[in-house]
């Protein structure tokens, strides 16, 4: 045997071993994947692990063996990169069918499928009959969509099962609902007084309440318990979250082109990220607003005159600790709290000369404001977002964004 063809022939057998190591890595790719497809985890390991199987594939096939010690380089060293995530879900149990995490992932796939099956499209030959008895229970649907034909058209629409099946009437009132707050918010003064009042049989009453203290509004179960005691209705957020999303999307508090559509196997970390950056864009917007509009009153040092007591400099220390910090300089005002926002607007020479023909009633922005903070407080936290707090969120920011010329 000649030195060169011994070379490839070493080569091969190199590449060959490489090639074969994937063999139990391969064997769990599709169990892997069936977690990260109905759980959402594990999304960026297993991205990996099917490229390189792709590559695995690509290199037992090859006929040319001139390039093969560069090509076995390079998948020793892919390879040595998958080490670390793979051993860490061994560590987990995600190989083992046994392990209690996956017991548990079964389980709660199980408990997913079986609150899926609660839930049916209406045929086409119901919707008359369903958007007439919910317009009859709804009564923001009625005050924003006047018609029952709207309703109708609106759940024609959907594609994913909406209609719980033991209990058809809550989920065709929660349903349009929904639809009405979207489309009250573009068809209608945003805080209309009328609207306001009708948004709180839903949404609950914020107008009077102190908010808790922001600790206690990290864990979404005691957030979710706490917007029921405000009077917020659960039937709202009671859909599969592919259905829920959907209805978001046809009501227009959601945007079409936003995003990718939201199913059941989302990252809720993603949904998370997605709150942040809305909530960060309203507050920019805000910020813009208020600034804008009160210079155009009160002239270019209306900080130092109409900032509550103390706003002002504990503004300028944070600029100051930031600029010290290495941090690039922004507009004083970028440095305000969310609830200075209220306080400013609140405030009552500056309600009275701004922001009275903004908003109309001082209660209705408040509370506004006050359905916002404790989703704002999970996200700042990065805490997971449940429906609840998106309704809210989606609802608050559009209304207020409406209000201020934005939207």
């Amino acid at each position: 045997m000649s030195d060169e063809f011994l070379r490839l022939f070493q080569q091969q057998e190199a590449l060959r071993q490489l090639t074969n190591s994937f063999d139990d890595l391969r064997r769990h790719i599709d169990l892997l994947g069936d977690a990260h497809k109905r759980l959402g985890i594990g999304s960026a390991m297993m991205d990996f692990l099917r490229q390189e199987e792709a590559h695995r594939k690509m290199l037992s096939g090859l006929a040319d063996v001139g390039g093969m010690a560069k090509i076995a380089q390079d998948f020793e060293r892919q390879r040595k990169l998958l080490e670390g995530p793979v051993e860490a879900a061994r560590r987990l149990g995600l190989f083992d069918l046994q392990s209690d995490i996956r017991k548990s992932i079964s389980a709660t796939i199980a408990v997913q499928q079986t609150y899926k099956d609660l839930f049916r499209l209406p045929d086409v030959s119901e919707l008359r009959r369903i958007a007439h008895e919910a317009t009859q229970k709804a009564g923001l649907a009625r005050t924003v969509l006047g018609t029952e034909g709207r309703l109708q058209t609106a759940m024609a629409t959907m594609r994913s099962p909406w209609l719980r099946i033991d209990g058809s009437l809550a989920s065709a009132k929660a349903f349009s609902e929904i639809i009405a707050m979207g489309r009250g918010i573009d068809s209608l003064r945003a805080f209309d007084h009328d609207f306001a009042a009708a948004l709180r049989p839903g949404l609950g009453d914020w107008r009077d309440m102190l908010t808790p203290a922001p600790e206690s509004l990290i864990d979404p179960f005691w957030r979710s318990g706490f917007y029921v005691e405000r009077g917020f209705d659960p039937d709202l957020t009671d859909f599969t979250t592919s259905a829920f999303d959907e209805g978001l999307r046809i009501a227009g508090l959601r945007e079409q082109e936003s995003t990718e559509s939201v199913d059941d196997q989302q990252d809720s970390f993603a949904r998370a990220k997605e709150t942040f950056d809305r909530l960060q864009r309203f507050e920019v917007a805000l910020r813009r607003f208020i600034e804008r509009v009160m210079q155009a009153a009160f002239g270019d040092d209306w900080m130092k005159r109409q900032l509550p007591p103390k706003m002002f400099d504990t503004w300028t220390e944070k600029r100051d600790k930031a600029v010290k910090a290495g941090h690039a300089e922004h507009p004083l005002i970028d440095y305000a709290d969310f609830t200075d926002y209220r306080a400013i607007i609140e405030r009552k020479d500056n309600w009275n000369a701004v922001f009275k023909t903004v908003f109309g009633r001082a209660e209705d922005m408040r509370e506004s404001f006050q359905r916002l903070f404790p989703v704002r407080i999970a996200t700042m936290h990065a805490r997971l977002i449940n429906q609840d707090d998106e309704l809210l969120l989606l609802v608050e920011t559009k209304r207020l964004l409406r209000a201020i010329g934005t939207k």
